[in-house]
């Protein structure tokens, strides 16, 4: 009889399209796998081109494709293709498949296909489909699928020809045989031993361990042949997952890709859970001693506190829960767990245990697994972002280990996601951790689930949770609030018992992977991503719109919420987090709080900081500062000793830590005992821009008033405040001078810095100057503006020539520039002016010469001394008239001189001298006339006159000048 070997085609044929492998790599990477085929197989008379090896069965003999010759069994039977006798199995059943014979399994048992007869298993159910996987039947076995025998974590195949299409053209049909080669091929992995069928050797994965085989015997015709080339194998696509009895012992499963490996957790004090038991918020016991729990699964809202300290009231017919409850042990398999009652991990809460109640949130009675709709965390997949949900996880998600940490009060829950495609077939869609924390010590948790994805149907991933609401057994008059800015909400029932009020609190942001919105509805009877769903018709449908704070007005009877976040695309074999922040409380939701005051400053000991705080209920406060991102430090540590109480505080931040002249950024906050903090309170301190303004008359003093036809001169200092050690430009920085009307263009217009070197360019328009300085100069420079500019003659009096400086733009460093400088006025007044002075004043001709003293009078003047003041009689107004020789009395002949001129003003006269003035008139303006000084000149009175002393005279024509001086100058008293 001939004996042909073709065990490649057979192990190509049931194998080519799973995709499992040893659960402990399944968290693994997913990197393709590299053979290396080394050696062939001879047949006495033909090589059969095969390029992998398929294992024998358990007699030792190589089991066959479709149409071709098989060998023997033990009975000395050939397997045989449809349509030939078939030998029998150990049990003398015929264990047949579609169209070819199979092996029979270590039990007896005949597997077969969809369309055949099938052997029930024990329990009488049918254990097969066509090509799937199955849950174990109640003996704790493994059904197998169509065509295999199955390992008891499953394998991953190991060389795929170059398509999976061309294995199946190259596999043998019905009645016919191909022979490629007259060899027999054996296969290996790189630089590992040969793999037997049935034996003790084993198949080694890099950085896999290794999964050893049922027998003890050996391949045949080992004879080592030169290796073909061979394809690179890459995993076959997973479609929905891995086949659900392909997954083994819950105790095997490595769930470290979760980032929690078990040595790890056994290092920092987590306990391994047998029962499931809610775990203890710490916090401030309530006056009504209410306990709260992080809890997973169903907790009957009927039960009394009491009950809880029995492990086995679940199974009591009135409350039918999962506190207390069994978890799943080590040795059972993932397949017995879901064909068993198991906690639904995606029912995390928290719950409240009253004094005789326990309080809990799901719809129904707290029992939300035995409700028609998802209640809890949902995983969806769909092939789009924006598009229906294609999967949910509507089986749930079975806990399969549970940890505590009573030191750090964590609750940590490892779950698989399910996908059941129908009764017989059913997928490990991917692996969930749930870590459950305190927050703070007032009720509030944070929620963080992790997600490694194993199936690759879908390309996008979203997440949901929900909750069709049911306080207490108040599942119609529950009322749902806005925290107001769509950051979450939360639910109030006003005295749950006869003490405290009921609050129920689901944040949506202020935390890492925070959900994106929520959406609710007084109908919440469906899963959150159906298309027909009040919640969510696609995997980013909005949400509701919470802006406003306060009851939402259209969910105030039956309602129910779905929080979700982004749909993400995410491949197999990688991890995705989620975080939710929920609270339980007895009353409104405290928030420490703290304030920073505007007011603050340097002076000579720091920088000073001050405001206030409000610890709510907390017991100690302490208070922090930071600057420019360093460590905090401490404020103080006070006790918190009045209650929700608005405490204030102040603080100087020490010159070396706040340098003046630099950019500096400080934040404040405060930690309760607990480590919850406030809010935090940021300022940014930028040197202070200064921008002076001046302007100074013709004198060059600062002056208030101004005349037409002045001149007046402008100075504009800009002091950024930086200090030199600052690396900072003035950048695109400008200065704007407001330019007024009643002066004319200005002149003389400079930009210069201290040492007088120009640092910028400035133009004028008819209502502005504008100064841009150099971009790359540093701005701890100080900049100064100057130019002149004369008031119009045609100024209209009273009115204001006006003034100012801004500064606008941005630093290099990209900070706003936005200064405005002071406001200078000058007022357009009327002047103190001459009208006019005498140019010619005739004393008379041919005077004789007298032997006596006498005086001469003046006969005629050709111009009247005049004075006109207009200025603001609200001021009071005054001058005074002054007069001194500019040149003596000189005869024009002899050059003789005569101190013989005299004023008389009042009682009081004065010789008028080059030395010294003599005041000839003041005045205090009453109104605005014309004043003739010379008009009250006369004979004996006041006036110039000419005494002349005896003897002094010659006869000669005599000439001097007289200089008049007009002042104001107040009157003297």
């Amino acid at each position: 009889m001939r004996k042909i070997v073709i065990s490649m085609l057979v192990f190509v044929l049931v194998f080519s399209e799973l995709n499992v492998f040893v659960a402990e790599t399944i968290v693994g990477d997913p990197t393709e796998l590299e053979i290396e085929c080394e050696k062939q197989l001879e047949s006495d008379e033909e090589n059969l081109a095969t390029e992998c090896k398929e294992p024998e069965t358990e007699n030792g003999e190589n089991p066959t494709s479709e149409g071709e010759g098989q060998p023997e069994t033990e009975n000395g039977e050939n397997l045989t293709t449809e349509g030939e006798g078939q030998p029998e199995t150990g049990n003398g059943e015929n264990p047949t498949s579609e169209g070819e014979g199979q092996p029979g399994t270590e039990n007896g048992e005949n597997p077969t296909t969809e369309g055949e007869g099938q052997p029930g298993a024990e329990n009488g159910e049918d254990p097969a489909t066509e090509g799937e996987g199955q849950p174990e039947a109640e003996n704790g076995e493994d059904p197998t699928t169509e065509g295999e025998e199955q390992p008891e974590y499953g394998l991953e195949p190991l060389c795929v020809e170059q398509s999976e299409f061309e294995i199946e053209e190259n596999s043998t049909t019905e009645g016919e045989e191909q022979l490629e080669s007259n060899s027999e091929e054996e296969l290996t992995t790189e630089d590992e031993e040969q793999l037997g069928s049935n034996s003790e050797e084993v198949l080694v994965f890099e950085g896999e361990e290794q999964l050893g085989t049922n027998s003890e015997e050996e391949l045949e015709n080992n004879e080592e042949k030169p290796a073909p080339n061979c394809k690179r194998a890459t995993r076959a696509a997973r479609g929905p997952g891995i086949p659900i009895e392909k997954v083994g012992n819950i105790g095997d499963i490595d769930f470290s890709a979760l980032d929690d490996s078990e040595k790890y957790l056994e290092e920092e004090g987590y306990t391994l859970m047998t029962r499931n038991i809610g775990l203890e918020i710490p916090q401030r016991k309530g006056e009504d001693g209410r306990t709260y729990y992080m809890y997973f699964g169903d907790l009957n809202n009927g039960r009394n506190s009491k009950t809880l300290d029995n492990m086995d009231s679940y199974n009591d017919f009135m409350i039918k829960d999962d506190w207390g409850r069994e978890l799943p042990k080590m040795d059972q398999t993932l397949s017995q767990v879901i064909n068993s009652k198991y906690i639904h991990a995606e029912n995390y809460q928290i719950a409240a245990a009253l004094e005789n109640a326990v309080v809990t949130y799901f719809f129904l009675n707290g029992k939300p697994s035995a409700a028609p709709e998802g209640s809890g965390m949902m995983i969806a997949h769909g092939s789009k972002e924006d598009g229906e949900a294609q999967f949910q996880s509507t089986f749930g998600l079975p806990l399969l280990k549970l940890y505590k940490n009573e030191t750090t009060h964590e609750l940590i829950g490892y779950a698989a996601v399910i996908n059941k495609v129908s009764r017989k077939e059913i997928y490990l869609d991917g692996y969930v951790r749930i870590k459950m924390r305190p927050k703070d010590g007032k009720g509030r948790i944070t929620v963080s689930m992790k997600y490694l994805k194993l199936s690759d149907q879908y390309e996008f991933t979203n997440f949901a949770y929900s909750a069709h609401m049911d306080i207490y057994k108040r599942h119609l008059s529950s009322k749902m609030y806005s925290l107001g800015n769509n950051k979450g909400f939360y639910f109030f029932e006003k005295k749950i018992t006869k003490t405290k009020d009921y609050y129920l609190y689901f944040f949506r942001d202020g935390y890492d992977n925070n959900p994106t919105t929520f959406k609710a509805t007084n109908h919440p009877i469906n899963y959150p991503f159906n298309n027909d769903s009040s919640f969510y018709p696609t995997l980013n449908a909005v949400g509701t719109d919470a802006t406003e704070e306060g009851l939402m007005t259209a969910f105030q009877s039956h309602p129910g919420f779905a929080l979700r976040w982004d749909p993400k695309e995410l491949k197999p074999d990688t991890v995705r987090e989620v975080n939710l922040e929920m609270a339980l409380s007895g009353g409104l939701e405290e928030k420490l709080a703290i304030n920073l005051d505007n007011d603050s400053e340097y002076k000579d000991d720091g920088y000073h900081i001050s405001g206030t705080w409000n610890g709510k209920s907390s017991r100690r406060i302490r208070l922090y500062y930071t600057v420019d991102g360093i460590e905090p430090k401490l404020i103080s540590e006070d006790e918190n000793e009045n209650v929700d109480t608005e405490v204030p505080w102040e603080y100087a931040i020490p010159n070396d830590v706040m340098e003046n002249g630099l950019d500096h950024e400080i934040t404040v906050y405060i930690m309760d005992e607990y480590d919850q903090k406030s809010n935090i309170e940021t300022i940014k301190v930028r040197p202070a821009l200064d921008i002076k303004e001046e302007v100074f008359n013709q004198d060059g003093k600062e002056t208030e008033e101004v005349a037409p036809g002045d001149t007046l001169s402008y100075k504009i200092l800009v002091d950024s405040g930086y200090n030199p050690k600052d690396t900072g430009t003035y950048g695109q920085f400008t200065i704007t001078q407001k330019y007024d009307t009643h002066l004319e263009p200005p002149t003389d217009l400079k930009v210069l810095d201290g040492s007088g070197f120009e640092i910028g360019t400035a133009t004028y328009n008819t209502s502005a100057i504008e100064v841009k300085l150099k971009p790359d100069l540093p701005r701890s420079t100080k900049v100064t503006i100057t130019f002149n500019a004369k008031v119009k003659d045609d100024a209209t009096e009273e009115e204001y020539v006006v003034g100012q400086g801004t500064a606008t733009g941005k630093y290099s460093t990209g900070d706003t520039v936005n200064g405005t400088s002071n406001e200078v006025k000058v007022k357009i007044t009327g002047v103190l002016t001459f009208v006019s002075a005498p140019q010619v004043i005739d004393f008379g001709k041919k005077l004789p010469i007298s032997p006596k003293n006498k005086k001469y009078y003046p006969i005629q003047l050709d111009r009247p001394l005049a004075v006109q003041d207009n200025r603001s009689l609200s001021r009071k107004p005054s001058w005074m008239m002054t007069a001194k020789l500019e040149q003596p009395l000189t005869g024009e002949k002899t050059g003789a001189t005569l101190d013989s001129l005299h004023y008389r003003y009042g009682e009081k006269v004065s010789i008028l001298t080059e030395e010294a003035s003599a005041e000839i008139y003041e005045k205090e303006t009453k109104n605005r006339e014309v004043v003739d000084i010379s008009n009250t000149w006369n004979p004996g009175g006041d006036g110039l006159y000419l005494e002349v002393t005896a003897g002094t005279a010659k006869a000669d024509a005599y000439k001097g000048t007289i200089r008049w001086v007009l002042q104001d100058v107040p009157l003297n008293e």
